[in-house]
């Protein structure tokens, strides 16, 4: 079940824009980042040849399909680590 988004997943998001029409965006998850204060999307439209990024603010988003889910790579947790200077 997904509960996420992930780097490097497919994504197709409709964002509602200035004008009558949405806005559609389809491309691969770069991340996530921030434009002020607000929380914004990174996606790649372009290809491997040729990167061509948008950024989409969440609070534009009116829903996102999921076109293909990359397992999310987890890193591993060193646990508590003692420091002895």
């Amino acid at each position: 079940m997904m509960t996420h988004l992930t780097k490097g997943s497919k994504y197709r998001i409709v964002s509602a824009s200035s004008t009558e029409e949405n806005v559609i965006s389809e491309g691969t998850l770069q991340g996530f980042l921030t434009m002020g204060e607000e929380p914004a999307i990174l996606l790649n439209l372009g290809t491997e040849k040729s990167e061509k990024l948008r950024v989409i603010p969440v609070n534009t988003i009116l829903y996102i399909d999921v076109i293909e889910q990359r397992e999310e790579k987890e890193e591993q947790v060193k646990g508590d680590l003692n420091y002895i200077s």
